[in-house]
């Protein structure tokens, strides 16, 4: 009987034995990995690691590096971005909990006012004083400010300025601001603007014919004589606003410290012939499309499609200006070379809502600042 007991025991070692050794010869089971893929948009590269499709061991922490051309910074990271530790820093990290692709977004290093309206010709002839298909550029090109502090912006000191109308149409509104301006030299506004007659607004007539709209209301109303030939629209509010103008002295300086302030600002040029050459620019952070144009031959006078306009010393092509990029060649190694480039929205139909054109042949600048919001 010993014997026997003694026989199964060593047996029962020898089991033991062999299978820890056959545990320990197994070893770890299969490590698990995922991929990682890495794309960038135009304007820079992701460095490290570089661009391409990578393999991780699982639970991975990977550095990630955007490294931006010069004229563009970095916007963001999109895709797989739930475990990126900060998907808006260039310099971030990724764990690795599965199979990812990740973009690397780069933009332009411009300044852009987003959401400024973009009002085209021709008016809608709703007051007795507007003439069809005549030159209301310098109007519409204003309104469209008007209505960015109070419609978009819902600035205090423009509450109801523009937004009378219902629903609003800045078209109309553009009428009552072309009466004060003496577009095409029908209306007067008050004091009398210098334009005798001649189709368009003079440059000078800009600043005091919007000064005067913008404060018109009950407690101005009329203003100063001679007053309007159509009454006060109902809830239409008034307000004391700056407008200051640069007459061809301060330039692209003026017009820059404008937009970097938050204010789009009224640009006149002295004649309007945008020639477009085939560049969209997409902005990743405003999804905004920005056209090129350069400038084609010198008109006097613009026709059919576009709106009835002629030029002179007096009287140019007003635009509104949301935007720049400076030292900017949009074709590379192309014909057009680098330049300061301005962003505006025009108001002919025949162009788009963002035409980004070489800074060149300006006549004036008209900034309007409705002062601090309350």
């Amino acid at each position: 009987m010993k014997h026997k007991l003694i026989s199964v025991a060593l047996i029962t070692v020898l089991l033991c034995t062999l299978l820890v050794n056959v545990i320990a010869c197994a070893g770890p089971g299969p490590t698990t990995t995922y991929t990682l893929t890495i794309t960038s948009t135009e304007g820079g590269d992701v460095t490290i690691p570089i661009e391409g499709t990578h393999t991780y061991d699982a639970g991975t922490s990977v550095n990630l590096t955007a490294t931006p051309d010069a004229n563009y910074h970095f916007v963001n990271w999109t895709g797989n971005v739930g475990t990126i530790a900060d998907d808006e820093d260039a310099t971030t990290t990724i764990t690795m909990n599965g199979d990812y692709t990740i973009t690397a977004n780069f933009g332009l290093d411009m300044t852009f006012i987003d959401e400024v309206p973009d009002t085209n010709q021709p008016a809608t002839m709703t007051l007795p004083t507007t003439i069809l298909n005549t030159n209301y550029c310098a109007p519409i090109a204003m309104v469209n400010i008007l209505g960015y502090w109070d419609v978009v912006m819902g600035h205090s000191n423009a509450e109801n300025l523009t937004d009378f109308q219902q629903p609003p149409n800045l078209k109309t509104v553009a009428e009552y601001l072309g009466w004060f301006m003496n577009t095409n030299g029908f209306g007067i506004g008050s004091p009398p603007r210098a334009n005798p007659g001649a189709l368009g607004t003079y440059d000078i007539d800009i600043m005091p014919g919007t000064v005067e709209f913008v404060r018109w209301d009950i407690a101005h109303n009329p203003p100063l004589p001679p007053p309007p030939p159509f009454p006060l629209p109902t809830g239409k509010l008034g307000y004391d606003w700056v407008v200051t103008p640069d007459y061809g002295i301060v330039g692209l300086d003026f017009y820059t410290d404008e937009i970097d302030a938050g204010r789009p600002l009224v640009v006149s040029f002295d004649y309007w012939n945008p020639a477009p050459v085939g560049i969209n620019y997409t902005d990743p952070e405003s999804a905004e499309v920005i056209h090129v144009f350069d400038w084609g031959d010198e008109l006097p006078c613009s026709y059919y499609p576009n709106p009835e306009e002629c030029w002179d010393a007096d009287i140019g092509h007003a635009v509104t200006g949301v935007g720049y990029i400076l030292d900017w060649d949009p074709d590379g190694s192309g014909p057009l070379g680098e330049d300061d480039y301005v962003i505006v929205h025009d108001n002919w139909p025949t162009t788009p809502i963002n035409v980004a054109i070489p800074w060149a042949n300006w006549k004036s600048s008209h900034a309007a600042d409705p002062g601090v919001d309350e």
